[in-house]
């Protein structure tokens, strides 16, 4: 995804972090639309670009004829919404949720999640998994980054808009741990606390052990490998990788916030 967020917001002498004031997200989002890792969506792409005093198609080319089309078509299909994501803006103003049963769990979750991942996870999950290996569906909300194993999930439903409001997770987030592993078979949610991953180290290829474990996770790891992770007082927790149904890590300590300041 390729935009001028960057190069505008320097010419005009705002920080990431004065861009989100003005239009009232987190740093941290300006951040990754601005580095490509998500896609805007049309209202915040709008109010970037007024704030940047450009127009739309300046801020985030060549979208022009993909907007025109799906603005006058009656129904959009998710291939022309993924196109015009493609471009950098999200057409799909939902807000979503998936709600979910892993096996063995008494209650459901209420996850937030992107249009764009929405459009994955139906494919992802009718995808037949190889005996023997983990298949895990990795996707972002705007605070956590999830893994979710294929296996465990037993029932899903697209939730949108008016739904009754998520109870908040960040009121148990800064109870003890950043980083949340639910077991399989309705088991104990393990909490620890490891240090925020650094900004990858482009000279090493170094992405963190937190990043790095959702690389495993994604990889299709056999179901008897271990994954280890060491937490902020340097003590090592070894995961069985076949005996997670869910992992839940806070992008804040993935995806440092930098810092901008002009």
């Amino acid at each position: 995804m390729q935009n001028k967020i960057k190069e505008l917001r320097t010419q005009l002498s705002i920080t990431q972090r004065e861009l989100a004031d003005m239009v009232g997200t987190s740093q941290q989002q300006i951040q990754r639309i601005e580095t490509g890792k998500v896609a805007a969506k049309l209202g915040l792409a709008q109010a970037i670009s007024a704030v940047l005093k450009k127009p739309l198609n300046a801020v985030f080319p060549g979208n022009d004829t993909l907007l025109q089309k799906v603005r006058n078509q009656s129904s959009r299909s998710d291939d022309d919404l993924e196109s015009i994501a493609a471009s950098g803006i999200e057409m799909d103003g939902c807000i979503w949720t998936v709600k979910l049963w892993l096996r063995g769990q008494q209650d459901y979750l209420l996850l937030p999640i992107s249009p764009a991942d929405k459009r994955r996870f139906y494919s992802y999950f009718q995808e037949r998994a190889a005996p023997d290996y983990e298949h895990f569906f990795v996707f972002d909300s705007e605070q956590h980054r999830y893994a979710l194993n294929a296996r465990e999930v037993i029932f899903h439903q697209f939730l949108f808009d008016g739904f009754p409001p998520i109870p908040n997770e960040e009121a148990n987030e800064g109870r003890y741990g950043n980083v949340h592993i639910t077991m399989v078979n309705g088991g104990p949610v393990i909490e620890l606390y490891c240090e925020p991953d650094e900004s990858e180290d482009e000279s090493n290829g170094d992405i963190g052990q937190l990043n790095a474990f959702f690389d495993i996770l994604e990889s299709e790891s056999e179901s008897t490998e271990r994954y280890q992770l060491t937490d902020i007082d340097g003590e090592d927790a070894f995961i069985r990788i076949g005996s997670i149904a869910m992992v839940r890590i806070a992008l804040d300590a993935l995806e440092p916030v930098e810092d901008d300041e002009e």
